[in-house]
């Protein structure tokens, strides 16, 4: 479980510090700083709503690569379809929480 959560964590990070620093990114978050108190709290998001659940779906579907390790690549296809609609809503609705509980409890990006 810890490598998996490791990779989870990584990887959606890294997709969002990459958001972070293209310059849309620069400005949403300019945007954020400027009119936070006036935007509600979907939009104080500093992905953004869909890009919070997109990231997260892709995070949550890195993190199953362990599967390879045990079973090879066959392994993959055996029970795809389950673990997906399993997972990325999962993984998306948990970063998209996060996230949101953030602008909630108005806690500041280290970024």
């Amino acid at each position: 479980m810890a490598p998996a959560g490791a990779v989870f964590y990584g990887v959606y990070d890294i997709l969002k510090s990459a958001y972070i620093h293209t310059p849309e990114g620069k400005k949403r978050l300019e945007h954020v700083r400027q009119e936070g108190d006036e935007l509600n709290a979907f939009d104080q998001l500093e992905l953004g709503p869909l890009r919070t659940l997109l990231y997260g779906a892709i995070a949550g579907a890195c993190s199953e690569q362990r599967i390879v390790e045990h079973g090879g690549v066959p392994a993959l296809y055996a029970g795809l379809i389950p673990s997906l609609l399993q997972v990325l809503p999962s993984a998306a609705i948990s970063y998209f929480v996060y996230e949101f509980m953030k602008v909630v409890m108005k806690v500041e990006s280290t970024q």
